[in-house]
């Protein structure tokens, strides 16, 4: 290696760099480590997570009360009055996943799309408890069998995700998703999904501003 060449960091070339963490102590390690902000993701969000998932309305006033960086808000967001909440709890802004997964723009293909649509928010199953990192998936036959296998980890049992992006088998791989499915009843194009939620919340903040505010 050539000594003269600085070690390769994000910041070099101008980047900022957000954590994604499920946890306060996953929080506190990234800050430690100089980032330049946090997204703070509860367990009802999809996709990886911690072991132990706490509850984005439990986790995110823990993180900001304890640290003075930007934080974005995770898991369970999708409109209008989660956004809001999002903001009122001390948010710069909320992540949007699932319901990115299921605009019209999205890649991914139309059987998992309708599969996100057509389910309840009861239809995720939270996977690898015991071991890490677990996992907030849909209910297909693939994740309830693995529900409640405590000896397995379910990583070993992902499948082929090609299949299931792009191929539209959701029982090819394991398909990661959050409750808030249970909440998308449509698909539609990003932009609309984004608009809505910007022009309906500053409405909303206005309302409540004058409906409790304080002149």
């Amino acid at each position: 290696m050539d000594d003269r060449v600085p070690p390769w960091r994000l910041e070099d070339v101008g980047l900022i760099v957000f954590d994604v963490g499920p946890t306060l102590r996953a929080a506190a390690k990234a800050v430690d480590a100089g980032v330049d902000g946090l997204i703070v993701e509860g367990g009802e969000g999809g996709g990886f997570k911690s072991p132990r998932p706490v509850s984005t309305m439990v986790l995110f006033p823990s993180v900001t009360a304890e640290f003075d960086v930007p934080v974005i808000a995770a898991g369970g967001f999708l409109d209008v009055p989660t956004m809001a909440a999002a903001l009122a709890l001390g948010a710069e802004g909320v992540q949007l996943g699932t319901a990115m997964v299921a605009t019209v723009e999205s890649p991914i293909h139309k059987n998992w799309k309708q599969a996100v649509i057509a389910v309840a928010e009861t239809d995720t199953v939270f996977l690898n408890s015991h071991a890490s990192p677990a996992l907030r998936t849909l209910r297909t036959e693939r994740t309830s069998a693995l529900e409640f296998d405590h000896e397995r980890n379910s990583m070993g049992s992902f499948g082929i995700v090609r299949d299931l992006y792009f191929g539209g088998d959701l029982e090819a791989a394991i398909a990661l998703s959050g409750q808030v499915a249970g909440r998308i009843t449509a698909s539609r194009p990003v932009a609309e999904v984004i608009s809505d939620c910007v022009e309906g919340c500053e409405a909303t903040l206005s309302d409540l501003t004058a409906r409790y505010g304080v002149a």
